[in-house]
């Protein structure tokens, strides 16, 4: 497939792909594709056969699972720039554990597992890096369960928050929330009333502002301490 110079350069910046050689890449490549997704678009069902992982270009995908009775847990909110489904690869089950659907219009990669467990066998750079990107997600869900199972929710908000404020690179004071404030709560397992009084709190504190998705942090340090 023909590789717009830009996306290339995309993925060059991520360490999944950065220690790939040019043909390397270009081998990969040949087995992928570029999806442009409307908002709501599923990417894979739960219980699908897990044959390939996906490089977000632009957008936004929710990671959930169905519980039971039916009901939606947000697992994971992937963004621009990033990777998902990629521990299947090394995974015992066939078929995906969750779910992905495009939060909103949303372009992606989808990259072929076996094509990248072939070229794995042939380069100890990729093997690493893809071991340090699980390391990354599993220290993440870690700190994930501990928030969920200790502390309250203005505590889960809070550390959101500040966790999406030490996300922008030119180290602001303002960001906008990757999805709608019903995705967010899920997420947090708080009901969205929880979070939209939580938010109003922090705006009557005057440690916030809020403008629909865009949050702006007048005071960090109150933020921090307002668990």
């Amino acid at each position: 497939m023909m590789l717009h110079r830009v996306h290339h350069q995309i993925l060059r910046n991520h360490h999944l792909f950065e220690p790939l050689s040019e043909e390397q890449l270009k081998e990969l490549l040949s087995t992928s594709q570029l999806l442009n997704l409307e908002k709501g678009a599923p990417v894979f069902h739960q219980g699908e056969p897990a044959h390939s992982f996906y490089f977000v270009i632009s957008g936004c995908v929710k990671i959930y699972r169905l519980t039971a009775d039916g009901q939606e847990k947000i697992l994971e909110v992937v963004g621009d720039r990033q990777t998902f489904a990629e521990a299947m690869m090394l995974m015992d089950t066939p078929n995906y554990v969750a779910a992905a659907q495009a939060v909103g219009p949303t372009q992606l990669y989808r990259f072929s597992n076996t094509t990248y467990m072939q070229l794995l066998q042939s380069n100890s750079r990729l093997t690493f890096a893809l071991l340090g990107k699980l390391c990354v997600r599993l220290h993440q869900r870690v700190n994930e369960i501990e928030t969920l199972s200790l502390k309250n929710a203005t505590h889960r908000v809070v550390r959101y928050l500040l966790t999406q404020l030490a996300s922008q690179p030119d180290g602001g004071n303002r960001f906008e929330l990757p999805m709608a404030k019903q995705l967010v709560a899920g997420h947090l397992s708080i009901q969205p009333e929880t979070f939209s009084r939580i938010i109003r709190r922090l705006i009557d504190e005057e440690i916030l502002t809020q403008d629909n998705r865009q949050i702006t942090i007048l005071d960090r340090q109150r933020l921090e301490q307002f668990e």
